[in-house]
């Protein structure tokens, strides 16, 4: 085997376990608000926002509500998503690796050929 089809298979292995490690987690998943229930999680209100604009500005409140969200992406059915995008994004990346690989052997050999006949 070449490496081109080494990354590739190692794609397809990532891209097949991510999804499936995707599946299982959002099956085994409690839902968003029985999570929410449980961890006592409470919503910001406008009068927090207002306090927060005050102190730090309205940046302040974008990295607040930033650092919520990226939060939010790791825990219960929201990082099965999450897996399932990055075990995509990794097949992709394999894929293009390959790919890049592949052209600059292809253009080697063809260096190679070109001062072969000199």
């Amino acid at each position: 085997m070449t490496s081109t089809k080494q990354i590739r298979v190692v794609g397809i292995i990532l891209l097949i376990g991510g999804l499936l490690a995707g599946v299982i987690i959002y099956f085994s998943a409690p839902s968003q608000q029985d999570r929410d229930l449980i961890l006592g999680i409470d919503v910001r209100t406008n009068r927090d926002v207002l306090q927060l604009e005050k102190m730090g500005g309205k940046s302040a409140v974008f990295m607040a509500d930033f650092e919520e969200w990226f939060a939010s992406i790791w825990h219960g059915r929201r990082l099965a998503y999450t897996v399932a995008t990055l075990a995509i994004a990794g097949y992709g990346g394999c894929y293009l690796l390959a790919d890049f690989a592949e052209f600059s052997s292809a253009e080697d050999r063809e260096q190679n050929g070109a001062n072969k006949k000199i």
